[in-house]
């Protein structure tokens, strides 16, 4: 997995080396105000990585390129690959956390920090964000961390009903009131439209992510959610959910 991540840095550099790159980068300059002394990538991040206490300083230009990010425009890939290698150090801290905390868990951890990490540049909102990287770092590795607990959550629960399969007759009860027998299908449907009639529209959300298997990104690309407002939204849900199936003990 430490090669996964090497190799990851090691193809936005050579993105950052290119003589298109090299384009973009001077268009992003001549535009933001705190960029403009720099007369390349690697001048830029020798600065952002350097040593310093000039916190302010290096948070405006990390702000000018979230700026560029989220423009849209022809500069905004390159925007995108500057405050990844910008940010580097502090998603390798991420990365040694969650491998500790996760090590069975690692096998694609790479390119997640990666993609969550663009996504958090492309989505904040930098009226509500003061400290970009810390913004970033701290909202990649919730985010993850919150998915890995949930999988885990879920391994253990049908570990524990395979386990006891063999045990039980066939007249299994369900919390939710589901006939034994259903085939997945079936069952899926039934437990959707139960889920609807519990939660209403953030039903869809529980489904993709508890049922489908769905990351929380995914899930909120499909359903045309921020990755932000589909966690807050499905830990919300979850919450509601635990409320009615306590009532129904």
């Amino acid at each position: 997995m430490r090669a996964d991540w090497q190799a990851l840095r090691a193809k936005l550099v050579w993105s950052s080396s290119t003589l298109a790159f090299q384009k973009d980068f001077e268009a992003i300059c001549n535009r933001d105000g705190p960029l403009r002394r720099y007369r390349d990538p690697a001048a830029l991040l020798d600065r952002l990585h350097g040593p310093g206490d000039d916190h302010e300083a290096r948070n405006k230009i990390l702000r000018a390129l979230v700026v560029e990010a989220q423009s849209g425009g022809t500069t905004s890939r390159a925007a995108v690959t500057l405050l990844l290698l910008a940010l580097w150090p502090g998603l390798d801290h991420v990365r040694h956390r969650i491998a500790r905390a996760f090590p069975e868990c690692v096998a694609d951890l790479a390119s997640e920090i990666v993609t969550r990490a663009s996504e958090r540049v492309l989505t904040m909102n930098l009226g509500e964000v003061r400290k970009i990287a810390a913004g970033v770092t701290r909202s990649v590795q919730r985010d993850i961390t919150a998915d890995l607990v949930a999988q885990a959550e879920r391994a253990n629960e049908t570990e524990e009903y395979s386990e006891n399969d063999g045990a039980i007759s066939d007249e299994l009860p369900s919390r939710l009131g589901l006939p034994a027998g259903l085939d997945a299908k079936t069952g899926a449907a039934m437990i959707g439209d139960l889920l609807r009639a519990m939660i209403g529209d953030d039903a869809e959300l529980v489904l993709a992510i508890a049922v489908a298997g769905a990351l929380q990104h995914e899930a909120a690309g499909r359903l045309g959610l921020t990755p932000d407002c589909a966690r807050k939204r499905y830990q919300r849900a979850l919450t509601r959910l635990r409320q009615h199936l306590s009532e129904l003990s």
